[in-house]
């Protein structure tokens, strides 16, 4: 079993490194017909610096998945976990639960190490092709702000699986799998209203041309759209995107302030219609079912992987810790994810079409096209793109493959 297990490693890291060089490959042989570029209203010189901001952060992935593959490499076939819990005991934290303390030891140091990717990417790549607009100390404080906000979560979270843990032995995946939904639901809530103004300023939209065809759209569409905030995205990156998120009484529609600088009010109310069209395609509904049957079915295996004492002990890991047990499955579950990629990213494309279609029925196709170039031209979206890495990773259809859909 331990070989099985190295096998999925390997395959896992040498899988992703293997798709990100096809891609770059890919990129750097890819031509732009004359059409193509009139499409976007483009020259070549643009399309070029396109694909040279997608291959650096790709070449920025490979040196991420590798340092990803030596750490789990670390923690779960060499020990690591065995040791990191005894330096934790040998620091004698006696305010701390030596369980929690493993698990918050462990997040801790995954921010650290992540932080010098997450500069390089925002003050390197992003700064050299003019999208980085976020200084050194703001970046700072998000990060410091996530680690408190992650420790504080990690920490109520796992105090209460530890006790479900201890206390129901053989059925404590049963009953983390109902905490599991109930901090999901909460999260849905809590998030638009307490969370993301922690980090952005959300007001709500106050263009009249843009109110006039939002409420023209919400009589069409029948679906109240009185919640649509304008976040300050600026502030950190010259990316544009809206999106839909909370749930219930706490759902809103958020549009990045770039995003309505860049497109016209019939440009947006087809974007909105877009969004919207999620919500009336029960896209959101469906992705929290399907989350709840995979996360039962996660819970359980896990469950019945902890059974195999010997499997752990071989690894040094102690299978009645809980802290060990969360650092393990959290290292080892975006491997298995992995593999699963492509059926939600499929479905994912799926979903996004239907949003369109529905868009397409309650705007001007021609306006979504038109924000669809825009979009991807002002994101510095790649243009042509390798299918098989397409069908593993992009939730979203190629550009060319929306706008043929929308024409048709």
């Amino acid at each position: 079993m331990i070989n099985l297990l190295a096998f999925l490693i390997i395959g896992y890291i040498g899988l992703k490194v293997l798709l990100d060089i096809h891609q770059i490959y890919y990129i750097r042989n890819a031509d732009a017909s004359d059409a193509d570029l009139k499409l976007f209203s483009i020259d070549i010189d643009y399309f070029k610096r396109s694909n040279s901001y997608n291959v650096s952060k790709l070449f920025l992935s490979i040196i991420n998945v590798l340092i990803s593959g030596i750490i789990i490499s670390y923690f779960i076939l060499l020990g690591g976990i065995q040791d990191l819990n005894d330096n934790i005991e040998k620091l004698n934290i006696s305010y701390v639960n030596q369980e929690l303390a493993i698990v918050i030891f462990f997040v801790v140091f995954m921010t650290v190490i992540n932080i010098p990717i997450g500069l390089y990417k925002t003050f390197y790549i992003e700064e050299k092709f003019g999208f980085n607009k976020s200084s050194l100390t703001l970046y700072m404080k998000d990060s410091l702000l996530s680690l408190i906000l992650g420790v504080v979560i990690v920490s109520i979270l796992f105090s209460a699986l530890n006790v479900l843990f201890i206390s129901y032995p053989d059925y404590w995946w049963f009953y983390i799998w109902l905490l599991y939904i109930l901090f999901n639901i909460f999260i849905l809530y809590a998030y638009p209203i307490f969370i993301a103004p922690l980090f952005n300023e959300f007001k709500k939209l106050s263009d009249k041309s843009i109110i006039e065809v939002v409420n023209s759209l919400s009589k069409k569409t029948s679906f109240s759209v009185s919640n649509i905030y304008v976040m300050d995205g600026s502030k950190r990156s010259a990316h544009s995107n809206a999106y839909f998120t909370g749930f219930h009484k706490s759902k809103r529609i958020v549009f990045f302030d770039t995003l309505l600088k860049m497109l016209t009010p019939n440009e947006i109310e087809a974007v909105l219609a877009h969004e919207i069209g999620h919500y009336k395609k029960n896209h959101i509904l469906k992705s929290m079912l399907m989350s709840l049957v995979f996360s039962f079915l996660a819970f359980y295996f896990m469950y019945n992987i902890t059974l195999i004492d010997s499997f752990f002990y071989q690894l040094n890991i102690n299978p009645n810790s809980p802290g060990q047990l969360v650092i393990f499955f959290s290292l080892i579950l975006p491997s298995v994810l992995f593999f699963l990629n492509p059926f939600f990213s499929s479905l994912s494309r799926k979903n996004e079409f239907e949003a369109d279609n529905y868009a397409k029925d309650f705007s001007n196709k021609d306006d979504l096209i038109s924000s669809l170039k825009k979009l991807y031209k002002e994101n510095l979206t790649i243009l042509k793109t390798s299918p098989l890495y397409s069908s593993i990773y992009n939730s979203h259809p190629t550009v060319f493959e929306r706008i043929n859909n929308l024409k048709s």
